[in-house]
């Protein structure tokens, strides 16, 4: 369920739990707020730089990730989100790879619903 580690661009691609408390509407503009702050020069791509240095900012209290992990988790969302394999991603590029997460999530849900078991009967 941390697909969406990286793909929420890099803050939402972490926290897939989130994810499922907001509308695909509400996720994509805030995805669309973050690619923007990600793209630190401006050309609106995403290059293995602007991400694994936004990975690098990432972390939870004083523990922070390391650069080995960092580079890993850049060419890990680079992989999946890099439709033209051009070394760059495009805003629509990672915007499809956020809406696959969302199939992705809403499917894994919809399955693990369907193998709960049913509850008591005529309570």
């Amino acid at each position: 369920m941390t697909r969406f580690l990286i793909a929420g661009l890099i803050a939402a691609t972490l926290t897939m739990p989130a994810m499922a408390q907001d509308t695909r509407a509400s996720a994509a503009a805030k995805f669309s707020r973050e690619f923007k702050a990600r793209d630190t020069n401006k050309d609106g791509a995403l290059s293995k730089a602007e991400v694994k240095a936004a990975i690098l900012r990432m972390g939870a209290g004083k523990q922070k990730i390391d650069a080995v992990h960092a580079q890993r988790l850049a060419d890990l969302w680079f992989a999946k989100a890099d439709a033209n394999k051009d070394g760059k991603v495009t805003e629509a590029e990672a915007q499809a790879l956020l809406s696959r997460t969302f199939d992705e999530y809403e499917a894994a849900k919809a399955a693990q619903a369907k193998a709960q078991p049913a509850g008591p009967k005529g309570r």
